[in-house]
């Protein structure tokens, strides 16, 4: 029967070397784009984070700047409490934008450790991945609350400036009276409604506007004495006066 030659030991741990450097090849390829992918998210993470702290501190400076205008005084009374509400507001976006820049900065942290756990195995490093990515988007919606916040406190900052230097309101202008045509001015005699004054003369036709042969009580008024003694004048009591009635008036 035939024998193969027993290998060696230097020859078995040749093979067994080989073997292993082989896996760690391998295991290499697989976790590097796990591992580049939870680097990118998580240098994503710490910007977001950066303009989130950058974005709280401008919250800040235009809180404080609300605030002195409200403490400097306003020109009048609703400029005064306008600039108290503008610098309410301009706080409580301050304070807003701090709580969302805090936010960033804790997922920037998270993310930052998922980065650390990414040198794992494979399943470690694309849960770490996964992780980041989750973080990194946490941290941008938190800048962006951070924006909108600082931007809020901004135009309150303006408003409470305009407040307090807001003039007073001028006066109402005068009123001017009418300038336009009035009526006649008529005067009235204490004399009985059935009593003649005297004796008158009237242009008739002149009197008789709209021409129907008679003088109501408000043609009469053009005349002040024909007017107050129009019942007295007044024959038949019919609320006109004729021509013959005038005559025996005149």
């Amino acid at each position: 029967m035939k024998r193969f030659p027993t290998p060696s030991l230097l020859a078995v741990a040749l093979i067994g070397a080989f073997a292993a450097g082989g896996a760690w090849a391998q295991t290499a390829v697989e976790l590097g784009p796990a591992k580049a992918a939870t680097k990118d998210a998580s240098r994503t993470a710490a910007a977001e984070a950066d303009v989130a702290r950058a974005q709280a501190q401008a919250a800040r400076s235009a809180a404080e700047q609300a605030a002195a205008s409200k403490r400097g005084g306003a020109l009048t009374s609703d400029g005064a409490a306008n600039a108290e509400y503008q610098a309410y507001v301009a706080d409580q976006s301050s304070k807003q934008a701090e709580q969302a820049a805090l936010d960033a900065t804790r997922a920037a942290n998270q993310a930052g450790a998922a980065r650390s756990a990414a040198t794992g195995g494979t399943r470690q490093a694309g849960h770490a991945t996964f992780q980041a990515r989750q973080a990194a988007n946490a941290a941008g919606d938190a800048s962006a609350q951070a924006t909108r916040a600082a931007t809020e406190a901004a135009l309150a900052a303006r408003a409470a400036q305009d407040a307090v230097t807001a003039p007073p309101a001028p006066p109402p202008p005068a009123r001017v009276a009418p300038t336009g045509p009035t009526e006649p001015l008529v005067t009235f005699t204490s004399s009985p409604s059935n009593s003649i004054v005297g004796d008158y003369k009237v242009d008739f036709a002149a009197m008789d506007g709209n021409g129907n042969g008679s003088i109501s009580r408000s043609e009469a008024r053009s005349n002040a004495t024909l007017s107050a003694e129009f019942d007295a004048v007044d024959n038949n009591h019919d609320g006109k006066l004729d021509r013959q009635e005038l005559e025996g008036w005149m």
